[in-house]
């Protein structure tokens, strides 16, 4: 190609002198130079086509190769079960100390605890849509080095474009919280750890079957299920206080419901509840809603409820709860956020869903109102059980930085504070109103 166009070239620069050799005259000259100009768009047009010749031929080999692979990789797939499956997860090494254990406790892969002032997450979640085109999808969901490995395990089948049939086991869907530690509102917890409401209030995991529905072209959305809820808290063993035992050869069954309603593509309101019986017998109920416009973000939650027999002296807990966030980018890849939690359950010496037996408050500030740093408590007529409970505050302060698109590095410093002596100290005589705890935490997804 290159040796034509050079004989061109030469050609044209040949011709150049021998017109002016031979003109006899001005007009004549004018007259060559034209039929040369004619001659030069000739040869390039020639030349234009030659190239769109000799390129068109390799493109098109080339795209017909790439489909060739693309259809036996998609072959290959189908054979092997795996066309539509994904994988993603997330690892979380979390650094924390508080001033109760006076201990740094690294943490990577224990899943999520409302015991513990840190979170340290290792997630697997492997998601499958059927090759029938059908749309059925099934999540599977490990958390490896957790009490509980499967932190889901269901399925979705549609049965028309706005209603699908939903089974399995799967995480609570109360409040604004998820339970994984990405940096994003539609994915996750964006501190290291939960709010208090998360942790204390409300349910961790039902198995069952119901339905979920998308309403108004998709600018709503509701769900329900009916089914086992928490099957760990039916065990006697799970309660310290015999008064409170309940029966562990009953599963609670419960309905579990949520219904989101979506206000432009920036916020939503959404109000949930969960009701058990045929055991434990409990209601739930709660509302949340949250706002991102720019580099701004706002969430709420209030929950408020009620069990039998889960209260510290053997009566009904009461408990009411608030939580709110607050974010603000101040820079691109940095993420101020600030969150504040209330739990009331004074009534019949304190109690939530979560924890409805003596000692285990020690850990997180509920339970019977201790009066003093000896953990005196004021008891009923017989001097058996507590009268009052405490209320719970926990605040908490943290920084965002997007280190990459996969990668986050946070800070966290949270004050947990009981209006009555419940934190039981280091060194385990004597009980103190306030926790704090310092978290630093770098976290991993893909």
């Amino acid at each position: 190609m290159r040796l034509q166009k050079k004989l061109l070239v030469v050609a044209l620069a040949c011709a150049f002198p021998l017109g002016h050799a031979f003109a006899q005259s001005a007009a004549d000259l004018k007259q060559e130079i034209e039929a040369l100009k004619a001659q030069l768009q000739l040869l390039q047009k020639k030349v234009e086509s030659m190239d769109q010749a000799a390129d068109t031929t390799p493109l098109s080999q080339q795209v017909n190769r790439i489909e060739q692979k693309m259809d036996l990789a998609e072959n290959t797939a189908e054979a092997s079960g795996f066309q539509g499956m994904k994988i993603n997860g997330v690892i979380e090494t979390t650094l924390s100390y508080n001033n109760i254990d006076r201990s740094n406790s690294a943490i990577a892969s224990s899943g999520y605890s409302s015991t513990n002032d840190y979170a340290g997450y290792g997630m697997v979640q492997i998601t499958k849509e059927s090759q029938d085109g059908e749309g059925v999808d099934w999540t599977l969901r490990l958390l490896p080095g957790a009490t509980s490995m499967v932190h889901e395990a269901s399925v979705s089948v549609p049965l028309t474009k706005e209603r699908r049939l939903i089974a399995g086991f799967m995480p609570d869907f109360q409040g604004y919280e998820y339970s994984f530690p990405h940096a994003d509102s539609t994915l996750g917890n964006q501190l290291i750890t939960h709010n208090a409401l998360f942790d204390l209030a409300g349910a961790t995991a039902y198995t069952g079957v119901g339905m979920s529905y998308s309403l108004d072209g998709g600018n709503a959305a509701f769900k329900w299920l009916i089914g086992n809820v928490d099957g760990g808290y039916d065990s006697a063993a799970d309660n310290v206080d015999p008064i409170n035992a309940a029966n562990s050869s009953v599963k609670t069954v419960a309905l579990a419901y949520r219904a989101d309603w979506y206000v432009g593509d920036t916020s939503y309101v959404a109000l949930s509840g969960l009701h058990g019986s045929m055991n434990r017998n409990f209601t739930i109920m709660a509302l949340d809603a949250g706002l991102s416009r720019g580099d701004y973000q706002f969430n709420g939650q209030i929950t408020a409820g009620q069990e039998a027999r889960a209260a510290a002296n053997g009566g009904t807990a009461n408990w009411t709860g608030v939580s709110g966030f607050f974010g603000v980018k101040v820079l691109p890849r940095l993420q101020l956020m600030a969150r504040g939690d209330y739990i009331w359950n004074s009534n019949n010496g304190g109690g939530t869903y979560a924890y409805n037996g003596g000692d285990s408050y020690s850990t997180v500030g509920l339970g019977p109102k201790r009066t003093d740093s000896t953990g005196s408590y004021d008891t009923d007529a017989d001097t058996t059980y507590a009268t009052t409970g405490a209320n719970l505050t926990r605040m908490t302060f943290g920084t965002n930085y997007q280190i990459n698109s996969n990668t986050q590095w946070k800070t966290e410093y949270r004050l947990d504070l009981s209006d009555g002596y419940n934190f039981l100290d280091y060194d385990g005589v004597t009980y103190r109103k306030d926790k704090t705890t310092i978290s630093t935490a770098l976290m991993l997804s893909f």
